[in-house]
Formats: C-alpha cells, structure tokens, sequence
C-alpha cells in the first residue's frame, strides 16, 4: 500500500486542527459566559431532553405555588370571616340573656332589638365579602355575582352548592372556600338533632324550660305534641294530633317532667286551654333567620304573663338556635383549618421537589466552571501549538527534504 504525503495535505491536516481547537474555545468561552453548557441538542441529545422534561416540571410546580398563594389567602379569609360572624353570635347570645332580665321595659327590649338587627345586617356583610381580587368567598363556583341579597325581611342565596377544587401540587387538590349554603343557610336548628318550641298562638303562662331526647332508642325522629285540653290538664299526642298508644295523659303540675317516647318535657307556669308545645326534628334554618325571629319576638310589648311567656319561650329557642349556629360555624372553622395545614404540607412537599429537580437541572444544564476553564485552557494551549506548527509549515517544503 503506498501513502502519499504533500505539503498541501500537512497545511489542510494544520488548519483543520486550527478550526477544531477555536470551535473548541469558542464553546467553552460561551459556556463560561452565560453559564450553561447544553445551548444545542447536538452537544447532548439525552441531556437536552432531560433539561426540557425538567423545566416542564419545574414550570408545573411554579403554577401550583400561584394556586397555593390564591388558596391560602382565600382560606385565610374564610378562617377570618367566620371568626368575625362567631362573634357576631357571641354578641346576639348576650343580648338574648341580657333581654331575659324581667325589669326591662319595652324601650329597654327595643334598644336591644335595634342592635340585633345591626348585628343581622353585618352578618349580611361578612357573606358578601370578597377576596379582594374580585371573587366572592361565598358563593361556590358561581362568579360575578352577589351571593346574598336581603328582600322582604328574608335573605335569599344565589350562589351554588359547588366547591372548587385547587390543584397545589402534583396529583394533591384541595377544597377552595365554603358555598355560602352551606355557611350561613343550612344551620341546623336547637340541639342538632331535635328542635322544641311553644306554638305561637299560646295565650298562657306556660314556658317550656326544657324538652330532650332521653332516649334515641324510643324516639324516632316523629313529632310529638304536649298539648292541655283543659288548664290542669296534658296529653301528648303524635304530630297528627292522634294520641299515643298507650297514652301518655295526666294531671299537669309546673316543673314536673313529662315523658313520652323517648322525649321530655319541662314546663312551668300556667298553661292555658288549647296551649301546646312541641319537640321534632331538628329542621336547618339560615343565620339571618334566627336573628330575626329573636329580635321580632323582643320587639313585640306587653308585660301580660301570657305576653312574658311568650319572649321567654322565644328566647329560649333563639339562644338555643344562636349556640348551634355558633358550634356550626366552629366546625366549618376547624375544617377550613384542617385544609389550611395540608395546604402548607403541600407547599413543604412542592419546595422540597423544586430544590431537588433545580439541583438535577443545574447539574445537567449549568457550567462547571473548573471544568470550562481547565478545558478552554487546553484548547488554547493546543490552539498555539497548531498554529506554531502551521507557520513552520508555511515556510518550508518538502522539496527542502530532497
């Protein structure tokens, strides 16, 4: 085999190494100057579709941050207005027993009337709060509107049940802020699980001091009357008005329980012919409502003891009411809590995956100084001695050989 070597071959052989070694410095000189060593899929195919994958990631959990921050200024502010609405209850709770003082007069009542309504009119105010970005606290997934509207002495609800759900990280949703419906309008009423009240055309003495469950085996949820067919005398019947089998009838003494079913009752004072009370269900009833019931009974005058009997049976059920109402939003209070703290886990799970998909970013994308410089350096090196070897070739021939 023969080779043959010319003078054109050496200096092509010279000038290709030349171009090499400035591509080479050039390269690096770039790296050591933006900082990142993976510009063009060509210097790493692998790495430069690790690199995307991971800046997709990366950009994934910058979105979840923005939905954390919304979310957990819009829970804050829930956290926050239910608190301010506990203590509008706390106060409506003190008037009631403050109105239960016998020596007011009924201008006396009429002031506490008139703060009880402001007191219904700032509750109106904390379900219409927003969020200071233009979107309601309460009103579920419905946007753009006002979730309450006050008309005709009652408040109506035109959000909707809904709840949207924030992703915050990846595969972890959590519950944004309450329906309003659920916050304000379906309260359930006296204990949670019954409800006792005096019928509104009473026209005795009689006030029910108490009526409970003693028993949820023997009662079933169905209503049942105390009614006197005669002032010394009761009976209790079911909530059509049949008697019960076997009756459950006798001689009426104040402060004396009466069983039946399951239920007692406990009633003073003196009740008239045709009087009744009644324990069922514990139906749900809206915050607004409670208020106003209790502040309209208050505002009604008259010191007759039929007139006493009534506002003290009203203010019994309205403070009975205000507790549930009260224990209702502590519940949402401690739920929107529950969700506040997975929300900062999520936020401690989400930090922790940035720092560890920044570091693999920056060890495949980023410059190792040290290494750039060492092999810029090299090349340079190489660089000189090529272009030394070039000009020795420039100036000589291999006829100088012959």
């Amino acid at each position: 085999m023969t080779m043959r070597l010319s003078t054109a071959q050496m200096q092509y052989d010279a000038l290709s190494m030349m171009r090499a070694r400035q591509g080479e410095i050039s390269k690096y000189q770039q790296q050591i100057a933006s900082g990142v060593k993976l510009t063009r899929g060509a210097d790493d195919p692998t790495g430069i579709a690790d690199v995307q994958h991971l800046d997709h990631a990366l950009a994934s959990l910058g979105q979840f941050d923005r939905n954390s921050t919304l979310l957990g200024d819009r829970l804050r502010q829930q956290e926050g207005a239910l608190a301010d609405a506990g203590d509008l209850l706390q106060r409506a709770r003190e008037l009631a027993v403050q109105a239960g003082n016998g020596a007011l007069s009924d201008s006396d009542r009429h002031a506490i009337v008139v703060e009880l309504r402001g007191l219904r009119e700032s509750m109106l105010q904390i379900a219409n709060r927003d969020d200071g970005r233009g979107r309601q606290l309460f009103a579920g997934t419905q946007d753009g509107v006002k979730p309450f509207t006050s008309g005709a002495g009652n408040v109506s609800y035109l959000g909707n049940d809904g709840q949207n759900l924030v992703d915050v990280a990846p595969d972890t949703a959590l519950a944004d802020t309450d329906a309003g419906s659920r916050v304000f309008m379906n309260i359930p009423t006296g204990d949670g699980i019954s409800r006792a009240r005096a019928a509104a055309g009473n026209s005795g003495s009689g006030v029910l001091d108490s009526a409970q469950v003693t028993s949820s085996t023997l009662w079933n949820g169905a209503t049942l009357q105390l009614r006197f067919p005669s002032a010394g005398n009761y009976e209790v019947v079911d909530g059509s008005g049949n008697p019960l089998s076997p009756p459950v009838a006798g001689s009426f003494t104040p402060g004396q329980p009466i069983s039946a079913q399951g239920v007692q009752f406990v009633v003073s004072g003196n009740p008239a012919a045709g009087d009744s009370f009644i324990v069922e269900r514990s139906p749900s009833q809206d915050i607004f409502a409670t208020l106003k019931t209790l502040a309209d009974a208050l505002d009604q005058p008259g010191n007759s003891a039929a007139e006493v009997a009534r506002r003290a049976n009203a203010l019994r059920a309205g403070q009975e009411d205000l507790t549930g109402a009260q224990q209702h939003l502590l519940d949402i209070r401690a739920e929107t809590g529950i969700r506040m703290r997975n929300l900062d886990s999520a936020d401690a799970m989400r930090s922790a995956s940035n720092v560890a998909m920044t570091q693999m970013l920056s060890g495949l994308r980023d410059t190792d100084l040290a290494d750039a410089i060492s092999k810029l350096q090299y090349n340079m090196t190489a660089l000189d001695a090529t272009q030394r070897m070039m000009a020795r070739l420039q100036s000589s021939s291999l006829f100088d050989k012959l």
